[in-house]
């Protein structure tokens, strides 16, 4: 496909170098520096305002089958899809942040030329907030249209599952895909071990959800939450949580952000003050609470903040990370999972620009999970799945026929599945090769 993106900024820079090996893209930036970012990619750079109409049309616009805007300007990205639309361009995806124009992660715009507007601020509130349905859970995402979750929970001693990999008991249709540990993130291997404090990421039919939770003794959902950072982000997820009944307080620096959003968070206990001061951390018992969102725009101030309110003993830490490059950092000095708005907003925009396949990049792009789908004719039909992927590839279930499963070791693709695989960077184009048709 020819795909152009506006914006090489973190989104930008994410979604092109997923896409470059197996597609034509062309980028266009103002930012001289953004454009030298990709110069060690085999993609078309273009400087300049991407709202330009001449430079669209110098950058092969009209040849686009996708344009993906993704500069920090909402009207810039929603003028160049509306021209981008008028030139005949079928698909395009727009960044937003303004809460006049989008009041969802996704929302389709057609009737303006936009395929799908996507806010990075409200993706991520929504994408923390599925951290909370038990109390060692870090991530939840639905895949395969609900049929599969993808979780990520930390090991905690009352789970009995410390030991040998092969002896770990999970629901039918569980499997371990990636282990985390101490930042570094492998895919399991059969002598591999569990250990206390690792995150485990599991595939799982979404029907064995209980049954899961149960063999983790993991039946009591998040109650205290604490949110430092009344920006965007924050007031987002106090929303969303307020609307599952959770006792909130949300401490916010400037006084008239206070002011303004307190009104609108009727359930939520507004504090005025630092969300790194110490002292006020444990005047409002920070270490009482089941979780601690640490989401200023300051990566600084929410690894600072995130670090003393795990020293006060709060149970568990979800931090906003601005730059992609930092997650391993935050996980390696204790952050139970750091997200970045960049990466959660380039998997949107990567599970459309695909069609109708999700990806998900795992920890500072360092593993990727994709949910190919076997289309008819595709080299994978009729192969034996464990011998013809890569090594650094997993395949961790298989949808057929709607229902999901655990493949055996002689198990072969058929057209119509759908297959979830966990890859290393280095070998996803190997895996996805075996997927053309």
């Amino acid at each position: 496909m020819r795909i152009l993106i506006t914006g090489a900024g973190e989104v930008g820079f994410l979604i092109a170098s997923e896409l470059y090996s197996d597609h034509d893209v062309t980028v266009i930036d103002k930012d001289p520096a953004a454009c030298a970012r990709l110069q060690d990619m085999d993609v078309k750079v273009l400087q300049g305002n991407s709202a330009n109409a001449r430079l669209l049309l110098e950058a092969g616009v009209k040849k686009a089958d996708i344009v993906v805007a993704v500069t920090g300007n909402d009207e810039v990205n929603v003028i160049t899809c509306t021209i981008a639309a008028h030139l005949g361009v079928s698909q395009t995806i727009a960044r937003v942040s303004n809460p006049e124009y989008i009041d969802q992660p996704v929302q389709d715009r057609k009737e303006i030329g936009i395929s799908y507007m996507i806010c990075p601020e409200l993706a991520m509130a929504e994408d923390m907030a599925r951290a909370l349905s038990f109390s060692s859970l870090l991530m939840e995402r639905e895949l395969g249209r609900g049929l599969v979750e993808l979780i990520e929970f930390k090991v905690g001693e009352h789970m009995n599952l410390e030991g040998p990999l092969e002896s770990v008991c999970l629901p039918n249709n569980c499997r371990i895909v990636a282990i985390n540990r101490k930042g570094e993130i492998t895919i399991p291997k059969k002598e591999d071990t569990v250990k206390i404090n690792d995150h485990l990421l599991i595939l799982c039919d979404t029907r064995v959800l209980p049954d899961l939770r149960q063999i983790l003794h993991e039946t009591r959902k998040t109650q205290r939450v604490m949110i430092v950072g009344g920006g965007m982000v924050g007031f987002y997820l106090a929303q969303r949580l307020e609307k599952m009944g959770l006792d909130i307080k949300l401490i916010e620096k400037s006084p008239e952000r206070c002011a303004e959003i307190a009104d609108r968070l009727a359930g939520t206990m507004i504090l005025n003050g630092d969300g790194s001061d110490l002292n006020l951390l444990r005047e409002e018992e920070a270490g009482k609470m089941d979780v601690v969102f640490a989401v200023t725009g300051q990566d600084d101030k929410n690894l600072l903040c995130a670090l003393l309110a795990k020293q006060l003993g709060a149970k568990k830490i979800i931090s906003r990370v601005n730059r992609s490059a930092y997650i391993r950092l935050f996980e390696m000095v204790g952050v139970d999972r750091a997200v970045s708005p960049g990466q959660v907003t380039a998997d949107a925009v990567l599970q459309r620009v695909i069609g109708g396949e999700e990806v998900i990049t795992l920890s500072d792009e360092r593993m990727e999970l994709v949910d190919f789908v076997v289309r008819p004719k595709a080299k994978i039909i009729g192969k034996v799945l464990s011998k013809e992927l890569p090594k650094d590839s997993l395949v961790g279930l298989v949808i057929r026929d709607g229902v999901p499963e655990v493949p055996t070791e002689d198990f072969r693709a058929a057209a119509g599945d759908r297959i979830l695989v966990m890859s290393m960077p280095h070998v996803i184009s190997k895996v996805k090769k075996e997927f053309i048709s």
